[in-house]
């Protein structure tokens, strides 16, 4: 059964087709996902992009981001040549130009004028649009974690923290036999916290009253969806794992995340809605709009709705935008100390790595507008207005290399500063298989098993409750290599 998405398209090829001796411009189909701000904004410039080019665009929404591939699949059958660019999300850059999906972009531009239009974006960005040693892709946006706090709160707590360390090393010894790391204190620069700095000001939070209520203020997504796999597995990359200990799930890196997930739910520092309510991002923004959550991680987009972005729609979820802070991520370590009082691993400062591309596809009627396009609707006008506007975190160079002119509200500045800091101090990829979701199914299932409904807290307990999920994924795995 086709999606909607897919249906939608074929009746815009056919409309398109019946059309066609009506029209004498050129005519190129669009396919996008974006939030609905966002998409009218892109259907504006789109309009101005015929006005100037003498065109016609037909935009079209797909829903899941795997429904590309069957759309093009589906046009190439049909023998018309109608979809000319297509928005991508990371997950497909590499299979769609793997499949012979796409056009290499030295097949429609020349490869000098090339060399020089890709100078302008990120290389970061290029990299990741560059299948074996070919760029398929002009890049229009990244997007990664960054810690998101309260600064007025963060304050209160380096100022009182101290009062409660006993409290804390008791919890703590519970599980390391010594309590907070040898020498230990709050720092006062957030870019320097670590996963011991995050426990500390959620218990110090969770432990004392605001507006009369005690409760956990901190707290990340929990519904079963990507979102959430996509919080744990950046735990991992923090706690030193990469691709292979997600995939094998039974590694060190892994056993560290859930022992902090554990011992975070058991001593009650998580916001109980992450589970009992399944929240997502949304949520939230609401529970940070009524004082229920001080600290989480949140992207780029996520920061301009909390704070209130340009678009009127973007209201805000603080009474106080001035209050927000952000930085990169905190550094994971062990929750296990060593005999000496330190901790016995550490990772570091890292956070998840997410994008979108332009891709031009092998059934685009003009494949040097498409370029063209693409170019356009990436330009540093057109950056700079789509990033101010919506919080995009921009992959031009001119964009980036001057924020103060490019961004005239300081707290933009700050937020796209933070996130190139973030990308200096690491970002990584998630494994990119058609399995993945799978995979993420089986870690959302081992999250809500041994930290939400166990608690389990100790590391042995945890390596033989992963054994079961460690086989599903080995089983996902190897059912991947055979279709192969």
């Amino acid at each position: 059964m086709l999606k909607k998405s897919c249906i939608l398209l074929l009746a815009v090829l056919l409309s398109s087709f019946t059309c066609q001796k009506r029209v004498e411009k050129p005519e190129i189909t669009v396919l996008i996902r974006m939030m609905d701000i966002q998409d009218l904004w892109f259907r504006e410039k789109m309009k101005q992009f015929e006005k100037e080019n003498q065109v016609k665009i037909n935009v079209v929404t797909f829903d899941q981001v795997e429904d590309v591939r069957q759309m093009i699949e589906l046009e190439r059958k049909s023998g018309e040549k109608r979809i000319g660019l297509v928005k991508t999300a990371l997950e497909m850059v590499y299979p769609l130009a793997k499949e012979n999906y796409l056009i290499p972009l030295d097949e429609i531009e020349d490869s000098l004028q090339l060399e020089k239009d890709l100078d302008e974006y990120l290389p970061e960005a290029v990299k990741v649009g560059t299948i074996d040693d070919r760029v398929y892709y002009v890049p229009r946006k990244l997007e990664t974690y960054l810690l998101f706090f309260l600064k007025s709160k963060v304050k209160d707590a380096l100022n009182n923290w101290e009062k409660d360390r006993a409290k804390i090393n008791a919890r703590l010894q519970e599980v390391n036999q010594y309590g907070l790391p040898a020498g230990y204190r709050l720092e006062e620069d957030p870019k320097e916290w670590d996963y011991y700095d995050l426990l500390v000001l959620s218990f110090f939070w969770a432990n004392n009253p605001y507006h009369g209520i005690t409760m956990p203020r901190v707290a990340h997504r929990g519904k079963r969806y990507a979102g959430t796999v996509n919080e744990l597995v950046t735990r991992i990359f923090q706690l030193g794992g990469d691709k292979e200990d997600i995939l094998s799930m039974g590694t060190g890196p892994v056993k560290d995340l859930f022992l902090w997930e554990s011992f975070f739910i058991k001593n009650q520092l998580y916001h109980s809605g992450m589970w009992e309510q399944a929240w997502s991002g949304g949520d939230i923004w609401r529970a940070i709009s009524t004082g229920e959550v001080f600290l989480c991680f949140l992207h780029q987009i996520d920061l301009f709705f909390v704070h209130g972005g340009s678009d009127p729609t973007m209201t805000g979820y603080l009474s106080d935008p001035s209050d927000l802070g952000v930085s990169i991520m905190p550094r994971g370590v062990s929750l296990e100390l060593a005999e000496d009082g330190k901790v016995q691993r550490k990772g570091g400062h890292f956070s998840n790595l997410y994008g979108w591309w332009w891709g031009i596809p092998v059934t685009s009627p003009d494949p040097e507008l498409s370029y063209e396009l693409a170019r356009f609707i990436t330009s540093k006008e057109n950056q700079i207005e789509e990033c101010s506007r919506f919080g995009m975190f921009p992959v031009r160079n001119d964009v980036l290399g001057d924020l103060a002119q490019a961004f005239d509200e300081e707290w933009k500045q700050q937020i796209f500063k933070t996130t190139r800091l973030q990308f200096e101090n690491g970002t990584k990829e998630f494994p990119r298989l058609k399995e993945w979701p799978q995979i993420g199914k089986n870690y959302l299932d081992a999250w809500y098993d041994i930290s939400v409904k166990r608690k389990v807290v100790k590391r042995e307990e945890i390596s033989r409750s992963l054994k079961d999920y460690v086989r599903i994924n080995q089983a996902i795995l190897s059912s991947f290599e055979a279709e192969e």
